[in-house]
């Protein structure tokens, strides 16, 4: 469970990530991209 946990959180970093890159982001097309790894790394989040 706690190995479970950890890729849970592994995750949620990753999309928050995913989420600064986008806000930094200039390209529209990338902005696209990484609004959509944000919110498929972090359920029930879009954007």
């Amino acid at each position: 469970m706690k190995d479970m946990q950890a890729q849970l959180e592994k995750l949620r970093t990753d999309a928050s990530e995913c989420a600064l890159i986008r806000d930094l982001a200039t390209d529209p097309k990338k902005q696209d991209l990484f609004t959509k790894l944000a919110a498929s790394g972090y359920p029930g989040r879009r954007g």
